[in-house]
């Protein structure tokens, strides 16, 4: 499958391509560049050398980085700019970013920084990234406790998706990328979740990649700066953002997409209570999130700092928190303003 999309940064088109082996397609996009610079996630690099070195040289033209939530931050993206800079990159280099969500945020906001911007590709290697992380062109370091409060649109000249990429990735992992296949389903396109009611994940992994990326490229094609129909993907995240930032002060930090798993359950008993949606909603959410085996409740049980949070979430606007909520099965709507009582009933509903 091979998407196109606008970019708002240029008039070249970004490409999205799901397919085996889409990572062998690397030399026919780094053609025209004076130097290609990798940036891997160690874990990931270790995982494809034998193919990359044919490309990279080690110690040369290969920057690995120690990757986790924690490192998504200002300091990494530092990192990578001076090597850029060490290695004598200038406006025509490509820098190729080899890993997951976080990296490709880390290092497509480095590219979109060293010298008012270069290009460069991705090449997600977990679920999450490949189904909806790596795909849109938003990048960005959270600050503080703060999730990506740093960032920039700068689109990928390519995405290359190789989902048998995925057969090294751990279980849970697995599971957390499929947390925002859920989300596609409820906001925009529900042959995702009937594929989820109906079949194996495993059995449909491919298909629901794709359907994902076909909606996400969709939305952003017509919305490539945020400023209507592309927030409908912000479902789950502003709850679910509160949650993943107060985990990583514990010792038993959520993966990125277990958080948006909490978060959309919250915030669809929230479309419940202002109105939006019927009652089954909630419910039905629940089920198929409890049947992938991701987290439907939070331990934390502490209210005012995950109102804190989302106070300060990125996409509230004018001192107003804007919230994505479903509406039913395959719609969503946004910047609806709920009432406080029913957010903090919400809260109370996934913290119980």
């Amino acid at each position: 499958m091979k998407l196109s999309l606008s970019s708002p940064q240029s008039d070249i088109k970004s490409m999205v391509v799901i397919e085996p082996e889409a990572i062998k397609l690397l030399p026919d996009y780094s053609r025209g560049h004076t130097k290609l610079i990798v940036v891997a996630d160690k874990n990931a690099y270790s995982h494809l050398h034998d193919y990359l070195d044919q490309y990279v040289a080690a110690g040369k033209d290969l920057i690995e980085l120690e990757i986790s939530e924690k490192a998504k931050d200002l300091k990494t993206v530092e990192a990578v700019l001076r090597e850029l800079k060490a290695r004598g990159c200038d406006r025509k280099s490509l820098v190729v970013a080899i890993g997951g969500g976080v990296l490709c945020d880390a290092v497509g906001y480095a590219a979109s920084s060293y010298m008012r911007g270069i290009q460069w590709i991705a090449i997600p290697t977990t679920l999450i990234a490949q189904a909806d992380a790596a795909i849109g062109g938003k990048t960005g370091v959270n600050l503080e406790e703060y999730k990506n409060l740093i960032g920039a649109f700068w689109q990928p000249k390519a995405v290359l998706v190789d989902p048998n990429m995925l057969k090294t990735l751990p279980e849970r992992h697995i599971k957390a990328g499929l947390a925002e296949i859920v989300k596609m389903g409820f906001i925009d396109n529900k042959q995702i979740v009937e594929l989820f009611n109906s079949s194996e994940t495993n059995d449909v992994l491919t298909q629901l990649i794709e359907l994902s990326a076909e909606g996400k490229v969709s939305i952003v094609n017509d919305d490539p700066m945020e400023s209507g129909e592309r927030k409908l993907l912000n479902f789950g995240h502003t709850l679910g953002h509160a949650f993943e930032s107060l985990s990583l002060a514990t010792s038993e930090p959520l993966l990125h997409g277990e958080a948006i798993s909490i978060g959309m359950v919250a915030e669809t008993k929230l479309a419940e209570l202002e109105g939006v949606c019927a009652p089954e909603l909630t419910k039905t959410i629940q089920e198929i999130l409890t049947k992938i085996g991701l987290p439907t409740s939070s331990s934390s049980q502490d209210r005012d700092e995950i109102l804190k949070r989302v106070v300060l979430d990125k996409k509230n606007e004018g001192g107003k928190t804007l919230w994505t909520l479903p509406k039913e099965v395959g719609r969503g709507i946004y910047n609806h303003q709920a009432r406080e009582e029913n957010i903090i009933s919400a809260i109370d509903f996934v913290t119980k």
